[in-house]
C-alpha cells in the first residue's frame, strides 16, 4: 500500500514537474518575445496616445470656438453689443487654447521624428506635421476673419455681415474637415500599430498552443491520480454552494420584505397627515379655534401612531403574515369619522353623501379604518368634481361597505388585476399614479377577516369598490393574512 502511494506520488510529481517545466518554457518565450515587441513599439505607442488625446482636445476646443462665434453673429444681428464683446473675449480665450494644442501636436510629432526606431520606415510624423501645419494656417485665417467681424461691430451693415459670415463659415467647414482628417489618420495609425502587435502575438500564440497541448496530454495521464481528490472537492463545493444559495435566498427575501415594508409604511402613513394639514389651515384662517384644531391633530396623531405600530408589528411577524387585533366597535361611527376627516381636507368640488346602517362588528378597527380610508381616498383622487356615495348595509351575518364615485373609472388594463401588488397606471398628464400597494393591502386585510372585496365600473360613469366582512369574528378562522408572500 505504501509502495503504491509512493509510486502514485512519484508519477504525479513527475507529471506535474514536466508540466511546470513546459509552462516555464512557454512563459520564458512569452516574456522574451513580448519584451522585444514592447521595445520596438514603445516609442510609437507613446507618440500616438498623447497625440490622439491632444488632437481630440484640440477638436473640442475648436467646436467651442465655433459655437462662441455663432453666438457673436447672433448678437451682431440683434445689435447686442455687450453680447458681442463677451463673445469676443470668450472666442480669443478658446483660440489661445487651440493654438496651445496645435503647438503641442507639433512638438509631439517633432519628438517622434527624432526618437522613432530606425527600422520603422513608415513613421507618420512628417505627414502629421503637414496636416497640423495646414490646420494652423487655416485657423489663423479663421481667426483673422473673426477679428474682422469683431472690429466692425459698430459699422458693419447687414450685407457686409452676411458676406463675412459666409467666408467665415467656409473656413469653419474646412477646419472641421482638416480636424476630422487628422483624427482619422491618428486613429488609423494607432490601429495599424495594434494590428502589427496582434500579428506578432498571434505567431507566438501558435507556439504557446503547441506547448500547452503537449502539457495537456501529460496532464491527462495524471488525471487518474487526482480524480478522487477532485470528487471530494466537488462534493464539498456543492455542499458549500447549496448552503450559500440558501443564505442568499433568505437575504433576498428579507431585502424584498424590507422594500415592501418601507413602501407600505410610506403609503399608509400619508393618509392621516392630510387631515392634520387641514386642521392647521383651518386654524390659520380662523375657521375653527386652536383648541378644536389641536384636538383634531392629536386625534390624527394617535391614528398615525396606531398605524405605525401595526406596520412595525407586520415587520416583526414570522412567515410574512399580518396579525389582527380583534375588538368590538360601531362600524357606522368609524365610517362617519373617516368621512368627516376627509371632508375637512377636501379641496375639490366633490359632494360626499352617506347611507349608513347602525351595525356593531368584531374586527380590527384600525385595519378596517385603513381599508375605508384607502378606498375613499382613491375615489377622491380619481374624481375631479362630482359625487361620492358611501353606503353601509348589513344582514344577520355580514356588513358591507360600498363606495361609488362619478370619476374617471377604472382603466380596462387595471380592472382585472387591481388588487395585485404594484398595479398602477398614469392617466394622461395628471400625476395620479400611486405605488400600487394600497388596494393590495386592503384585500389582504379583508381576506384576513374572512370577507371579500371587489371593484367594477359603474354603468354611467365612475367606479365602485365594495367589501364585506362577517359581523361576528369567527375564532376558527386564523386572523392572519399572507400579505407579503
Amino acid at each position: 500500500m505504501n509502495y503504491q502511494k509512493a509510486s502514485t506520488g512519484l508519477r504525479l510529481g513527475a507529471s506535474v514537474g514536466i508540466i511546470i517545466l513546459m509552462l516555464g518554457v512557454a512563459i520564458a518565450l512569452s516574456i522574451s518575445i513580448t519584451s522585444n515587441i514592447r521595445d520596438q513599439m514603445r516609442v510609437i505607442t507613446d507618440f500616438n496616445i498623447p497625440l490622439e488625446n491632444t488632437a481630440i482636445q484640440m477638436n473640442d476646443l475648436q467646436k467651442n470656438q465655433e459655437n462662441t462665434m455663432n453666438d457673436a453673429i447672433k448678437f451682431l444681428q440683434t445689435k447686442n453689443i455687450q453680447g458681442v464683446k463677451l463673445s469676443e473675449d470668450e472666442f480669443h480665450h478658446y483660440n489661445n487654447l487651440v493654438n496651445s494644442e496645435i503647438s503641442q501636436v507639433k512638438n509631439i510629432a517633432k519628438i517622434d521624428t527624432i526618437s522613432s526606431p530606425q527600422d520603422y520606415v513608415d513613421s507618420p510624423s512628417s505627414l502629421i506635421l503637414t496636416k497640423i501645419n495646414a490646420i494652423d494656417d487655416l485657423n489663423s485665417q479663421y481667426t483673422q476673419s473673426a477679428d474682422t467681424i469683431f472690429a466692425s461691430t459698430y459699422t458693419i451693415d447687414e450685407n457686409n455681415l452676411k458676406s463675412l459670415v459666409t467666408g467665415l463659415k467656409e473656413k469653419e467647414r474646412l477646419l472641421d474637415m482638416k480636424q476630422t482628417d487628422l483624427l482619422t489618420y491618428v486613429e488609423s495609425s494607432y490601429q495599424n500599430i495594434e494590428t502589427s502587435v496582434d500579428e506578432n502575438k498571434q505567431k507566438f500564440l501558435t507556439l504557446e498552443i503547441i506547448i500547452i497541448i503537449l502539457a495537456g496530454i501529460i496532464s491527462l495521464a495524471s488525471s487518474h491520480f487526482v480524480n478522487q481528490i477532485n470528487k471530494d472537492l466537488i462534493h464539498e463545493v456543492i455542499k458549500k454552494t447549496k448552503s450559500l444559495q440558501k443564505a442568499n435566498a433568505r437575504l433576498k427575501k428579507l431585502n424584498v420584505l424590507k422594500d415592501e415594508f418601507i413602501n407600505e409604511a410610506s403609503h399608509e402613513l400619508k393618509s392621516p397627515l392630510n387631515p392634520i394639514y387641514g386642521f392647521v389651515e383651518l386654524a390659520k384662517c380662523g375657521d375653527i379655534d386652536k383648541e378644536e384644531a389641536l384636538a383634531g391633530i392629536v386625534k390624527q396623531a394617535h391614528q398615525i401612531e396606531d398605524i405605525a405600530n401595526k406596520m412595525l408589528d407586520l415587520g416583526k411577524i414570522d412567515n410574512n403574515r399580518l396579525q389582527l387585533s380583534i375588538e368590538k366597535f360601531d362600524l357606522k361611527d368609524l365610517t362617519s369619522e373617516i368621512i368627516e376627516l376627509a371632508q375637512i381636507s377636501l379641496n375639490k368640488n366633490i359632494v360626499i353623501t352617506t347611507e349608513l346602517d347602525n351595525v356593531e362588528i368584531e374586527a380590527d378597527r384600525v385595519r378596517i379604518g385603513q381599508v375605508i380610508r384607502n378606498i375613499l381616498n382613491n375615489a377622491i383622487k380619481f374624481t375631479h368634481d362630482g359625487h361620492i356615495l358611501v353606503s353601509l348595509f348589513h344582514n344577520d351575518s355580514n356588513a358591507e361597505i360600498r363606495i361609488s364615485d362619478t370619476g374617471i373609472g377604472i382603466h380596462s388594463d387595471i380592472l382585472p388585476k387591481m388588487f395585485q401588488k404594484f398595479v398602477t397606471k398614469n392617466y394622461g398628464r395628471e400625476n395620479l399614479e400611486g405605488n400600487g400597494l394600497g388596494l393590495y393591502i386592503c384585500k389582504g386585510i379583508i381576506d384576513a377577516h374572512g370577507g371579500n372585496i371587489q371593484a367594477y365600473n359603474n354603468q354611467n360613469c365612475g367606479a365602485t369598490i365594495q367589501f364585506s366582512i362577517p359581523i361576528k369574528h369567527n375564532k376558527h378562522i386564523r386572523n392572519i393574512s399572507p400579505l407579503l408572500n
